[in-house]
């Protein structure tokens, strides 16, 4: 396994005719686990500078990014070389995942397409693709392709837990802010939209500075108002109203993750209040107020703040009509954070006799019978639920949590989950990754 350098090496601005700043990741001095098996480490691969340009990789984003591609097409050539060096692109490490999903028998091939490997769940697999790929067969002079990989490579290192390699990644890029990634005519930004808002979390994480990540997030908003002032067209002012509505989410966030869990609920307050003008003026749907205050509702019950979640639900019940699941899911949520667990279990049983097939809420019944003592029933909740729907992160530690509590070979227990789990069927989509980490399993 590699050791992360404790500080990435910084250089000097360059030449004025390029504005962007770079920060180099050096390559680390050691060798991983990965690096024996040459055809899946981009660090053994010669950096090729050939202008063939590959097939036009999928990100796993929902977002639009499509007329970003045609705004530039007639940009002229940029050299994107510095973020094609094979030095900058660490193995990744191996140690912190159970064997049995590293010499599981039906694990695809490196080399099988990235949409396939992100589809399937496979988020290790696609990061080492798409640096694969990268360093060897993209050419220079290719933004779209180059930010497209990119943005796999570091998304699906997050989705791994990978989040420290990201964040040093990340730094190739520099300063997004600089004119060297705006168009010289049009000024629209080169880089798509979802790299953008991924690399301003990942330039807080490698900095640890999390206000440095709130700035960022309003500068990407006061970029989407000015895009939005812009937009001739209905679609266009939809799309740059949402991305501005995500900035604002993404600061509560941010603040949820400094501790600052009041200033996110009072934040998500003001969000909701806009989105309801909003919403008023123009006759919408009133889904995104009632996502925002979902949300709300949500961070006071982290900040065990009973009386405000209580009254975020009531203000949600009032001004809209939430769909009975949400509504009831709300009012078990708030008994448990309040100890009324027979409450919180009635309520699961009627939703669980409502929505049988929701593993949501199953699970939810499972804690609350855990927290009554009822531990044979949680434990027989939970097991049904791991043969019968895909299994996802909470559902596994969930599941641990039970074995230590019933048996002091606890461990062998979670080694033969996670042969069964590595072992299992591989599903043609999968909402959640198919790697499953030691931390999921308590080891």
């Amino acid at each position: 396994m590699h050791s992360l350098p404790t500080k990435a090496r910084s250089h000097g601005r360059t030449a004025s005719s390029d504005e962007r700043r770079r920060v180099a990741v050096p390559k680390p001095s050691t060798r991983g686990p990965l690096e024996e098996n040459i055809v899946d480490d981009p660090l053994q691969v010669e950096q090729s500078n050939t202008t063939s340009t590959p097939q036009r990789v999928l990100s796993p984003t929902l977002s639009p990014t499509a007329s970003i591609a045609d705004a530039t097409s007639d940009l002229p050539a940029k050299d994107f070389s510095f973020l094609l060096d094979p030095s900058s692109y660490h193995v990744l490490p191996t140690n912190n995942i159970p064997p049995s999903f590293l010499d599981a028998p039906n694990i695809p091939s490196v080399t099988t397409p990235i949409p396939e490997l992100l589809q399937t769940g496979h988020y290790r697999l696609a990061a080492i693709a798409a640096a694969k790929t990268l360093v060897t067969s993209t050419s220079p002079n290719d933004g779209p392709t180059i930010f497209s990989l990119l943005y796999i490579r570091l998304s699906c290192l997050c989705l791994i837990n990978e989040h420290a390699l990201a964040a040093q990644e990340s730094k190739l890029l520099g300063d997004l802010t600089s004119t060297f990634y705006r168009h010289p005519i049009s000024h629209t930004h080169l880089v798509p939209w979802p790299l953008r808002t991924l690399s301003v979390r990942l330039a807080a994480l490698g900095y640890s500075e999390w206000r440095k990540g709130i700035m960022g997030y309003y500068e990407l908003a006061h970029s989407a108002r000015e895009a939005f002032a812009r937009a001739s067209s209905l679609s266009e002012k939809n799309l740059w109203r949402s991305r501005l509505r995500e900035c604002g989410i993404r600061v509560a966030n941010v603040l949820v993750e400094m501790g600052e869990l009041e200033g996110a609920g009072r934040h998500l307050a003001t969000l909701s209040t806009s989105a309801q003008s909003i919403t008023d003026a123009e006759d919408e749907s009133c889904q995104e107020t009632r996502d925002i205050q979902t949300m709300e509702t949500l961070v006071w019950l982290r900040v065990g703040d009973i009386q405000a979640a209580q009254r975020c639900l009531s203000s949600l019940t009032s001004s809209s009509s939430p769909t009975p699941l949400i509504n009831s899911t709300l009012r078990a949520l708030i008994a448990m954070s309040d100890s009324d667990f027979p409450t919180a279990v009635s309520i699961w049983q009627d939703l669980r006799s409502e929505y049988p097939g929701d593993a949501m809420v199953t699970q939810n019944l499972a804690v609350a019978l855990l927290y009554m003592g009822r531990i044979s029933e949680a434990r027989a909740l939970l097991s049904e639920l791991m043969d019968t729907s895909p299994p996802f992160h909470s559902l596994v530690f969930n599941l641990c949590t039970i074995f230590e509590l019933c048996t002091e070979r606890h461990r062998e227990r979670k080694m033969a989950l996670a042969e069964k789990l590595a072992a299992g069927e591989q599903a043609a989509e999968r909402e959640v990754g198919w790697e499953m980490g030691n931390a999921d399993f308590k080891l």
